[in-house]
């Protein structure tokens, strides 16, 4: 052997030659086009799933935030019944001189916050503008008895139909709400209180 030969061999050890004939054949492309074509479906199908999975989520997600809110609006505004209903009593039952020393205080805190929040627009606008002109109407007729524009058993009567109308229609309208959210929520496997 000489030393070409030997080179050439050292040579082929090293860089062994390419068997091209594969490239040739049809088969190999489209088995190339099928992985291509598989890679890009699997791709897509993926990012589907993975966006649809991202909707539930958010969807969920307001679903409880609404859930709690209208349920915190429901607890303030009962409480709040509760109080007009003690000042109209005692009103209608003594008629104190000193009137406006006497002033219900009324938790507004859920109610002045819902402005603030991005899930307050999703209640439905009916228990919104009934709990709306109720705050506002029994304002109203709480100053009006402490101008003595109302005496006091008549002004307790006006408070007595405002918290008799909430009671019977939009406290049950929104607790009817925010249960349907609770119950749509544990379907989905969400504990709310």
């Amino acid at each position: 052997m000489d030393v070409n030969d030997k080179a050439a061999l050292d040579e082929g050890k090293r860089f062994p030659r390419l068997d091209n004939r594969e490239l040739v054949k049809t088969s190999f492309w489209i088995s190339q086009i099928f992985m291509i074509i598989a890679t890009v479906a699997g791709v897509y199908l993926a990012a589907q799933e993975g966006l649809s999975q991202a909707i539930t989520f958010d969807n969920l997600t307001n679903k409880q935030n609404n859930y709690y809110l209208r349920h915190a609006l429901y607890d303030e505004v009962q409480d709040n019944v509760g109080i007009i209903n003690e000042y109209a009593d005692f009103i209608a039952g003594k008629a104190p001189f000193d009137i406006k020393n006497h002033r219900p205080a009324l938790a507004t805190f859920v109610w002045e916050n819902m402005r603030y929040s991005p899930y307050t627009l999703e209640t439905p606008p009916q228990l919104l503008s009934q709990t709306r002109r109720f705050y506002l109407q029994v304002n109203d007729i709480i100053g009006k008895i402490e101008g003595r524009v109302y005496g006091a058993k008549y002004g307790g009567d006006l408070l007595k139909a405002q918290t008799k109308a909430m009671s019977d229609d939009t406290l049950p309208a929104l607790k009817a709400n925010y249960t349907a959210l609770a119950d749509e929520l544990r379907r989905n496997d969400i504990t709310v209180d």
